[in-house]
């Protein structure tokens, strides 16, 4: 924000609020004080910056100025309140400030040498190896479903074509509701959480495993839309979740198990490096 802008911004709360507006012969105008801490215009230029609109600068100024003062009157608070011990942080900042350099040194490092391709005979392993470990949480589900604005024409036998199936007829179907705006979704081997299905579509039901155990095709009509659902299979809650539904997960897992292996390593080739060259001294 330029400082003709902070300056009108300045102006707009001095007026309305009967303030005196601060001097601006100088970039260190003094805005407001709150014991022996002091708000500068310049503080307030360096703080809000560039890309507010002229017609929000006052308010953005004003809320500035107003956590300014909010912070300095609880630090004096706190330093009164506090004990010198009690106040003394120096060996908290000095230790976060420490443990902030090493955390981006090893990211550095790690994003050279990280290796993040994992193949699907490992993933498969690692399921096979650790299923007690994929319970799941949640019914999910594998279907596809179409939602259809009811001004479209011949419902009845877009709902007959989507019971065929086929490519021609999802495709047929697909497109209609991209024309339309509104959603559908075949990917027949992807899993879903059933209640994020639920969002989409406006299944009513109390009892989700009865549900899916009793239904396989859906035709729906609330307001302006149609909705075709076929559920393709299901898993229920508490049982193993299938290899697809954690395959990505898996993946994650692997290749953090990897990253905290490779820092290990790292970590120990810096030290072990600052003991060849001498750099370490026991007493």
């Amino acid at each position: 924000m330029s400082t003709r802008y902070v300056l009108y911004a300045l102006s707009l709360l001095a007026f309305t609020s009967g303030c005196k507006t601060p001097s601006v012969e100088t970039r260190k105008d003094l805005i407001a004080t709150v014991g022996k801490h002091s708000l500068y215009l310049e503080q307030v230029m360096n703080s809000v910056g560039d890309n507010v609109a002229v017609s929000d600068s006052a308010a953005v100024v004003n809320e500035f100025i107003q956590q300014w003062i909010r912070e300095k009157v609880l630090l004096d608070k706190a330093e009164l309140t506090l004990t010198s011990q009690e106040r003394d942080k120096s060996a908290l900042v000095n230790q976060y400030y420490n443990d902030l350099l090493i955390y981006e040194m090893e990211q550095k490092l790690l994003a050279n040498r990280l290796d993040t391709s994992v193949d699907i005979a490992s993933i498969t392993a690692y399921y096979e190896n650790n299923k007690k470990n994929f319970e799941l949480k949640e019914n999910i589900v594998r279907l596809r479903f179409f939602i259809i604005p009811t001004k479209v024409m011949n419902h009845d036998k877009l709902w007959e074509r989507f019971k065929a199936g086929g490519e021609k007829n999802l495709n047929m179907l697909s497109r209609i509701s991209e024309l339309s705006n509104s959603n559908y979704f075949y990917q027949d081997s992807v899993w879903l959480s059933f209640n994020d299905v639920l969002k989409e579509i406006p299944i009513t039901t109390y009892n989700q495993e009865s549900y899916l155990n009793n239904h396989r095709l859906v035709r729906l009509e609330e307001k302006d839309y149609s909705y075709f659902v076929e559920i393709l299979d299901f898993k229920v809650k508490n049982n193993t979740s299938p290899f697809d539904f954690e395959k990505d997960r898996i993946k994650d897992i692997i290749i953090h198990k990897r990253k905290v292996e490779l820092l290990q390593q790292i970590e120990g080739e810096i030290v072990e490096e600052a003991y060849r060259n001498n750099k370490i001294e026991k007493f």
